[in-house]
């Protein structure tokens, strides 16, 4: 479950404080900084000011011609895009365009469902704009990290099949690699573990609703996904259990997995992201570009 083993409900006020460290903007000056980028860009017209995404150019001595999309995580009601600079930096520097995705978030009216429309209709701008940005569209690896690893993969499997709730039209992933990500979401409507004004406020109004909530998981369609899958997970990381979910549905169905599980105490959730310079962050990051090249052969 997201939070649960405390031994106590959680509440509004503790998430929001829970969320509230685990979205601190990073404002630190990073390598991506410095490379030609493309701020801002719209990819709904006349759209919402978080309907849009940041394209980072690797420098052109070592330019691989592969773009890396993120999604950023968040709990659904946090995050942005900008957090993912130090990640992107890494994979800068490694030859990788790197595309950073903003989205509406779940706020009361939205919810999970927008967010995912979102996200499609802004893979669908790279795919149809591809030459316009000077992307290779038949070249796009997409990641995301905790909620932005559930709609990665959701996404990802939409783009194979073309028949969930929510898919995108036109986009086609290469590969799809998750760091810490969720995964069964309707576990998360956990009223053993969340007081319903939680609930209300990490998922929205139809918290109550398992078939819509179902409709929404990554899990329910993960037969839909036979495309390369990578997945990263850490001793602290909060919700690892979603991870060791997808490695036995893997293992069960005989599914190649390349599985990531640092065994240290000195990081937790999301760590390749938010501190890539860590050594066992560089480790993660290190099987993600593995796990590319592989893709790529």
């Amino acid at each position: 479950m997201l939070l649960s083993g405390f031994g106590i409900k959680v509440g509004k006020t503790m998430l929001k404080i829970v969320v509230a460290i685990s979205c601190k903007e990073i404002k630190t000056a990073c390598y991506a900084d410095s490379c030609e980028k493309r701020i801002g860009v719209p990819y709904v017209e006349k759209g919402d000011r978080a309907q849009v995404l940041d394209v980072y150019y690797a420098p052109s001595a070592m330019r691989k011609d592969v773009v890396l999309i993120d999604i950023h995580g968040g709990f659904y009601v946090g995050g942005m895009r900008q957090n993912s600079r130090l990640l992107a930096s890494a994979f800068l520097k490694e030859g990788y365009d790197v595309v950073l995705v903003e989205y509406r978030l779940n706020n009361g009216t939205l919810d999970v469902e927008d967010e995912l429309a979102d996200c499609s209709k802004a893979l669908d701008y790279l795919t149809t704009h591809a030459e316009e940005l000077d992307l290779n569209k038949d070249r796009m690896f997409l990641t995301g990290d905790s909620a932005g690893g559930h709609l990665a993969l959701y996404l990802a499997e939409g783009s194979e099949s073309r028949t969930l709730p929510v898919h995108p039209e036109l986009f086609v992933a290469k590969g799809v690699l998750l760091n810490c990500p969720a995964y069964d979401y309707a576990s998360f409507a956990n009223s053993e573990g969340f007081t319903d004004d939680a609930l209300a406020w990490l998922i929205g109004s139809r918290y109550k609703d398992k078939q819509w909530m179902e409709s929404v998981s990554p899990r329910t369609f993960f037969d839909s996904y036979s495309g390369p899958l990578f997945v990263s997970t850490c001793t602290k990381d909060f919700i690892r259990s979603q991870s060791l979910m997808i490695k036995a549905e893997c293992e069960a169905k005989g599914r190649t997995l390349d599985f990531v599980d640092i065994q240290s105490k000195k990081v937790g959730h999301v760590h390749n992201v938010t501190d890539p310079d860590r050594p066992e962050s560089q480790t993660v990051n290190a099987r993600m570009l593995a796990f590319m090249e592989q893709c790529l052969k």
